[in-house]
């Protein structure tokens, strides 16, 4: 017999018990359809069994480990329905995530409507059947070969340049891929999911709440989609936009190149920022973006690029405008909220730039963070014709930060690191984990706070972007992706250390065994070509710009 704790429950179980027949019980799911388990910190998939002394939790759909495993199994048989229609000489990849949709393509087609009705109908059919998912260890001659009788050049690659005696491989029926992470027990636990015909593909849309039954069918962000596009399109061009390809390019000795390519590629696109500046002719920039974006870095070379311009950038600190600590907002544990908008002393920020917009000599203001109050130090800024205002900060884009300005007075730029390089055309790396890898690395090196504070901390900054940053990034003018292509390579001789020694932590050890195995599948690099004023040196440290 086993004795376990299900949901601080106190069980007796049969030996050989699955965690699934175990979330069949009534008795113990409260009536609800468990998707994953949390046994001892370590996530689970249902087809496993249970183990002795085990303190079990059923995880739901609102459980980001959960939302992942839908969204994974949920392209594993759209694959699987493509390739059941279409034979595996059609090849059908997933380009990137956007807002809650998953935008596929299929590779030279068009993707037309009826295609759209078809691929819905065999996705159907496969849920209906509720096939069970199974995992089967090979050895890597013989993913290698599944590899090559399938054509899924991108897996070889991965394989071959990973020292991987064993590879687990999924199965629906005679449909076999590789899987970055955990999937659902079988194919009937997604039910809830749209097919929409977008652009030359389509997209899979996924409900991004905590409830799977709600799927949200909004406007597509065309500028965000297109600066997707346009990053990814460009790693494609360029055969590096997978992990294989990229450590094909480190083994033969190319990385230098890479480095030189992709940051040439990016201080072009800064540059074509500046200009577009100064063709509009406003004399107020704002820029926004999520955590770890490079905002700072992003912001200085900005400056750089304006003043080469005949430009003089004047660069604002949007933090010495919060109100004072006894005016600031709590958020429900009574913690002050320093990412809500209510936060900010709106009413002097927007008369200090009015007050330049019409020639004055405003004093700006300094935060004291110790004490929570604003303090005047004779700091005074005045500008002149050639002079431009840069003020970054989360709420840059929403409207309610300077509601006396009008909106055409203000250029409006939104950066985020996109990542361009995915695992294979069925796996992505989120946008989220790179950024979380950057903080990680930069809290380490300038704060002194360990991978399991920023890890913990950062479900509360995730929350804080959804509210105040996501929302309004269609108002930008412009988008800019700070993501490199070769800074995973980078990143992993600086984090993977730091997220070893809580690798078995209880409370935060599944993010950092994810993240590990993120890093773990690209060849390290050393930092000797990167430029002293490229983006990544404000994680990895010795950048030339003031950028902490």
């Amino acid at each position: 017999m086993l004795k376990v704790k299900v949901n601080n429950n106190s069980v007796e179980l049969n030996d050989r018990t699955s965690y699934y027949e175990l979330s069949l019980r009534d008795d113990l799911n409260g009536g609800k359809k468990p998707y994953l388990v949390n046994a001892n910190g370590v996530i689970k998939e249902l087809r496993r069994f249970v183990k002795d002394g085990e303190n079990i939790e059923f995880l739901y759909y609102d459980n980001e480990f959960v939302k992942n495993a839908y969204a994974r199994t949920a392209t594993l048989i759209l694959l699987k329905a493509i390739r059941d229609l279409y034979g595996y000489k059609v090849k059908a990849g997933l380009r990137f995530r956007h807002k809650n949709a998953y935008y596929f393509e299929i590779e030279n087609q068009q993707v037309s409507e009826n295609d759209v009705e078809k691929i819905q109908s065999k996705f159907d059919e496969i849920v209906r059947e509720a096939v069970i998912i199974n995992k089967t260890v090979y050895s890597k001659n013989e993913a290698l070969k599944i590899c090559k009788d399938e054509e899924l050049e991108d897996l070889r690659l991965l394989f071959t340049y990973n020292y991987r005696p064993k590879i687990n491989m999924r199965h629906i029926g005679d449909y076999v891929r590789y899987v970055n992470g955990e999937v659902l027990y079988d194919t009937s636990y997604v039910k809830y999911y749209k097919l929409i015909k977008y652009n030359r593909g389509f997209n899979l849309l996924l409900s991004d709440n905590n409830d799977e039954t709600q799927i949200i069918v909004g406007p597509i962000g065309e500028k965000s989609f297109k600066t997707l596009d346009i990053s990814t399109s460009w790693a494609r061009k360029l055969n590096i936009n997978t992990v294989g390809k990229l450590n094909q390019q480190i083994a033969k000795g190319l990385f230098n190149d890479l480095v030189i390519m992709t940051e040439s590629f990016q201080d072009k696109q800064i540059g074509d920022i500046a200009d577009a500046i100064v063709k509009s002719g406003k004399k107020i920039v704002f820029i926004a973006g999520p955590s770890s974006s490079g905002k700072t870095s992003f912001s200085h070379r900005l400056m750089y690029h304006l003043r080469a311009l005949d430009k003089i950038p004047h660069p604002i600190a949007s933090d010495n405008f919060f109100k004072n600590r006894v005016d600031t907002p709590k958020d429900e544990n009574g913690e002050f909220n320093f990412e809500c908008i209510e936060a900010m002393d709106v009413e002097l920020l927007n008369n200090t730039l009015i007050g330049l917009l019409e020639g004055k000599e405003m004093d700006m203001p300094t935060f004291n963070f110790i004490k929570g109050v604003k303090e005047y130090k004779g700091d005074k800024l005045a500008i002149r014709e050639s002079d431009i205002i840069i003020l970054e900060g989360i709420h840059c884009l929403n409207p309610r930060l300077v509601p006396h300005i009008k909106e055409d007075e203000i250029f409006k730029i939104y950066i985020s690191a996109l990542t361009e390089v995915s695992v294979d055309n069925a796996n992505r790396i989120a946008t989220s984990d790179l950024r979380l890898i950057r903080r990680i690395v930069r809290d380490s090196r300038t704060r002194g706070v360990d991978a399991k504070s920023t890890i913990k901390r950062w479900p509360s900054v995730r929350h804080g972007e959804i509210e105040s940053i996501f929302p309004f990034q269609e108002n930008a003018d412009i988008y800019f992706n700070s993501a490199l292509i070769y800074e995973f390579s980078v990143l992993k001789n600086k984090a993977l250390a730091k997220l070893y020694d809580y690798s078995e932590d209880e409370e935060v050890g599944a993010v950092a065994r994810r993240l590990i195995k993120i890093l773990n599948y690209f060849l390290g690099s050393d930092f000797g070509a990167i430029p002293k004023h490229s983006i990544i040196r404000e994680f990895i440290g010795d950048s030339i710009m003031e950028v902490g």
